[in-house]
């Protein structure tokens, strides 16, 4: 539903209003455009309101160029126009068709700035006196093709309708706000629905709705989230014990040192052997978690389950 200055105006299939694509505003003519899909054998009104200017106005419709009667609204209310009159009681309904795949004088093959257009045109106005209603206008075969091609869609009538006349209408002149100093209403609002196929609409990427994209979620972890809580079990293992001052106090020779922020990560033991030059004695370093153990090589490391002690080497033998 296209709105502006007061009035909407619209597009029905069914009595179900036609998507609106690319809606754009020109605001030095108050006129208010869109595309809209459209299918062959579809039957279509033109529909709009006014929202309550409480000032008269008169509906024109132009399908493909041809102007076509529209209806008056009195300050209020909603109102669509749906068929070419041609009778006091027979309309030919508006209908999306086919260019036929036929040259001649019944088709109108001039250029024309408003093929493939539905246009609205509401101009403000004053009645004045009621009238006897239009003549009947001689049905067109087919409206304004300009250059489109046997195949394209255009509007074309359908069969005949029932649908009386209404039995007057007025006599207007332009709103004293809108026109001063001219005879004819000048056009206050319009609206206009570009007609095309939905393959069309859909090939030029009109109809076509982007989709926000939605940036994958990141997990800051390095672990899966099935190891992300640790196992109850871990917290019940023993801990290593801790190399204390007293490790300094039997054994002089025997130094530590804190290690570096690095070495602090390490959670396994590790041990390594290298000889000596003296024949038969061991140098060993021993790294364990926050343990970096230096010793002589007149001494040697035992592991026990709950303890570190170190001896000399002198004690082998024993």
């Amino acid at each position: 539903m296209l709105t502006h200055r007061g009035f909407s105006a619209w597009i029905t299939v069914g009595d179900k209003p036609l998507p609106e694509y690319l809606v754009a505003y020109d605001s030095a003519a108050n006129r208010l455009s869109c595309w809209i899909p459209s299918e062959e054998g579809q039957k279509f009104a033109v529909c709009w309101r006014d929202h309550g200017s409480k000032v008269d106005s008169c509906g024109f419709i132009t399908l493909d160029g041809h102007i076509v009667p529209g209806r008056f609204l009195f300050g209020e209310g909603f109102t669509q126009r749906s068929g070419f009159r041609t009778s006091r009681t027979t309309e030919r309904p508006f209908q999306f068709q086919k260019v036929p795949d036929i040259v001649g004088d019944t088709i109108d093959q001039a250029a024309n700035k408003e093929t493939g257009m539905i246009i609205l045109r509401i101009k403000r106005v004053v009645r004045i006196s009621s009238r006897p209603p239009n003549l009947i206008q001689d049905t067109p075969p087919v409206l304004a093709l300009g250059k489109r091609r046997p195949g394209d869609i255009c509007v074309g009538l359908g069969e005949e309708t029932e649908s009386l006349q209404y039995g007057s209408t007025w006599h207007v002149v332009p709103h004293g706000k809108d026109s001063p100093s001219r005879k004819v209403p000048s056009t206050y609002v319009s609206f206009v629905f570009r007609y095309r196929t939905a393959e069309f609409l859909e090939a030029q990427g009109i109809s076509t709705e982007r989709k926000p994209i939605i940036a994958p979620s990141r997990r800051v972890a390095s672990l899966p989230p099935s190891m992300s809580t640790p196992p109850s079990h871990i917290s019940d293992l023993p801990r290593l014990p801790r190399l204390t001052t007293a490790v300094t106090n039997h054994y002089p020779n025997a130094t530590y040192r804190r290690p570096s922020i690095e070495l602090r990560r390490t959670v396994s033991w590790k041990a390594t052997a290298t000889t000596s030059n003296n024949p038969g004695v061991q140098r060993y370093f021993v790294l364990g978690a926050g343990l970096e153990l230096k010793v002589e090589p007149s001494q040697e490391v035992n592991f026990h389950a709950d303890s570190l002690a170190l001896e000399s080497a002198g004690n082998q033998g024993n």
